[in-house]
């Protein structure tokens, strides 16, 4: 699904063809000495059902679980406001190989002309615990810059 999105790509990374990974924008910050190249996915999903941002949030790390050797919740809290909900979450990630990994997820509503209309974007960081630490500012900008066209120039 492609979706007009405005925003500003952080220094220091480069998007990627996100292939068929299902993401609609993928960026990568390669780090010199480290296996893990850190990510930034951008994920849409039509949500034409009335199910809360929380319930969302715990879809997607049931999902991600089927995929790894081991997840932890590290956090998770509730962002945005009533009329745009959104869910932050910061899960452990631990891989079939012994890596560990920290991803940022951040869940947010884009409401449609009508409820069945309802978009989520998912955006998600991805790094070893201390790159993690080191790109957060960087990705709490990307987040917060993040802005759909509802309609032809007319940011949102």
């Amino acid at each position: 699904m492609k979706l007009p999105l405005d925003f500003v790509i952080p220094d220091g990374w480069t998007a990627v063809d996100p292939g068929d990974s299902g993401a609609v924008f993928v960026a990568v910050h390669p780090v010199a000495g480290e296996e893990f190249t850190p990510n930034i996915t951008v994920s849409v999903q039509q949500r034409p059902d009335d199910t809360p941002m929380a319930a969302i949030a715990a879809e997607a790390v049931e999902r991600l679980a089927r995929t790894l050797a081991g997840l932890d919740v590290l956090s998770r809290r509730d962002v945005g406001d009533p009329a745009v909900p959104g869910v932050m979450q910061l899960l452990c990630l631990r891989t079939g190989e012994g890596t560990e990994l920290i991803q940022t997820q951040v869940h947010l509503t884009v409401p449609g002309p009508a409820p069945e209309d309802r978009l989520v974007l998912e955006l998600a960081c991805t790094a070893a615990p201390a790159t993690a630490r080191r790109l957060s500012p960087g990705f709490q900008r990307f987040v917060a810059g993040v802005h759909v066209r509802q309609h032809e120039g007319t940011p949102q």
